[in-house]
């Protein structure tokens, strides 16, 4: 399978949206959100898409850094549920971390829902470790675990 990335464009924002809201269907961003985040590209931001052979957006994900050398923040990062584990993940995830290092940030944070087993090997074997944990960041009873990882 040949899985291809790009920046993502407001062209994508209805796959993006309708893919966010069959993932996170209580929590899902709106297309305002999606656009909002886009306003920031490139000057403080990164969204790419992952793009399967048949051309169809299977994963996407953002980045936000105030400026150079300032802490990064990973603000989403997704991939539909029929290609995961297969290395998409992986490969965006590392591509926001290569961002945040050309704007030499010193670290990058992420927030990961409390108890998603897929997500947190994937963030614990590129070298993030648990700080925190903010309750009720997804809505009432759904508590996030506030990640780091250290950027050489």
């Amino acid at each position: 399978m040949m899985i291809s990335y790009r920046e993502m464009t407001a062209l994508d924002l209805p796959v993006v949206v309708g893919m966010e809201r069959a993932v996170y269907p209580i929590d899902a961003w709106s297309v305002g959100q999606f656009k909002e985040e886009l306003a920031g590209v490139p000057l403080n931001r990164l969204y790419i898409v992952a793009v399967s052979e048949k051309d169809e957006i299977v994963g996407y994900a953002g980045v936000f850094s105030p400026g150079e050398g300032v802490e990064t923040d990973i603000h989403t990062l997704t991939v539909t549920p029929n290609y995961r584990s297969q290395g998409i993940g992986r490969a965006m995830l590392d591509q926001l971390i290569a961002w945040a290092r050309g704007r030499r940030a010193p670290a990058i944070f992420l927030e990961m829902r409390e108890g998603n087993e897929e997500a947190n090997p994937l963030y614990i074997s590129a070298g993030f470790t648990p700080i925190s944990r903010r309750n009720d960041y997804y809505g009432s009873g759904v508590h996030a675990v506030v990640m780091k990882k250290e950027l050489p």
